[in-house]
């Protein structure tokens, strides 16, 4: 049956990916954008731009909010957010007002004005405290930068709204989730363009990083997009970790991703002082830089996605290896 269907941050990675899968669906799609006369890359990449309706929507724009909510979509997916830990850091007032108030905003809106559309919230591994185990919906929270912080006050926030008003709310809490559809704003994306560059000019200069000792939990964003439209199919209303439950290092995301380019990396020294090399050519290919390490950078963790496996059927399809080689294929399109 064809519904009408609304994405907030559509132009993002994980929007998009959901977009076009919704629309092959049947479903009527359409998204908000800060800017709708600026055409999305993303979209554009999947051949999905001219199909979709998109509308105007600043994060802070109450009344916008109220008036799309009203148009009584089906299904509301809301992926719209300050997304960037660093950018957070920098503007947390910012990030308060696009994660936090933004969200507080839909939910007053469907109270009001649309109770029987499903609507979904994307939260982060980022409101967990660290832990050695795998993280399950109730392990326990700990928000140490400001995107954490908006992050698990906007996943409490739709708890209440859901436990209070009888609402068919969803949190699906995304572990790191990469593709060919990231921007360079984020260091597997930086990581991939810069060795790609590397591989294409023998006079580019090699790449800078932070803390490549650092672990996340990757997952391939097409992956997760499966999983938050089955989470608004199911029959009751429920909060989904996301995640493939493995730890992976920068350095592994690195050298990974330099061999799918022909390099053999070779790594020495420590510290700041640690450099990579192409043991091959003797090529330096990167190099540690302070300024590209957090003010705390928690241990990794990784996410226990049981519950969506038995519930939705959802299993994810990418693993560490295979997302990395899918963003070398097909990455280095963005333009923004």
């Amino acid at each position: 049956m064809t519904q009408r269907v609304l994405i907030t941050g559509i132009s993002g990675q994980t929007g998009s990916f959901l977009a076009k899968q919704l629309l092959e669906s049947g479903h009527d799609v359409h998204g908000t954008s800060r800017s709708i006369g600026k055409p999305s890359w993303r979209l554009s990449h999947l051949g999905i731009q001219e199909n979709i309706t998109l509308h105007a929507l600043s994060p802070d724009d109450g009344s916008a909010i109220r008036a799309l909510a009203s148009k009584q979509y089906d299904k509301i997916f809301h992926l719209a957010a300050e997304s960037s830990v660093a950018s957070s850091l920098q503007y947390p007032s910012r990030t308060v007002e696009a994660n936090i108030l933004q969200t507080t905003h839909w939910l007053e809106a469907l109270r009001d004005l649309s109770a029987q559309t499903r609507f979904f919230n994307a939260a982060s591994s980022e409101i967990f405290a660290p832990s050695e185990n795998l993280l399950t919906e109730t392990s326990p929270h700990l928000a140490t930068n400001p995107y954490a912080v908006t992050k698990l006050a906007a996943n409490n926030m739709a708890q209440v709204f859901r436990d209070s008003f009888e609402l068919f709310i969803v949190n699906g809490i995304l572990f790191n989730h990469e593709s060919e559809l990231r921007d360079d704003r984020f260091v597997t994306a930086k990581i991939i363009n810069a060795i790609r560059d590397l591989s294409q000019d023998p006079n580019e200069a090699a790449v800078q990083l932070g803390n490549i000792a650092a672990q996340r939990d990757f997952s391939y964003a097409g992956d997760f997009a499966r999983g938050i439209a089955a989470s608004l199919d199911h029959d009751a209303p429920d909060d989904y970790i996301f995640a493939s439950g493995q730890l992976h290092s920068i350095q592994e995301f690195f050298d990974a991703a330099a061999r799918y380019f022909g390099f053999t990396p070779h790594w020495s020294g420590g510290g700041l002082d640690a450099i990579c090399t192409d043991k091959s050519s003797g090529r330096q290919l990167a190099s540690i830089s302070e300024k590209f390490f957090r003010p705390i950078d928690e241990a990794g963790k990784s996410g226990n996605a049981q519950k969506a496996k038995d519930i939705l059927g959802w299993s994810p399809k990418y693993n560490f290896e295979s997302i990395i080689e899918h963003m070398a294929k097909y990455g280095g399109i963005q333009t923004a």
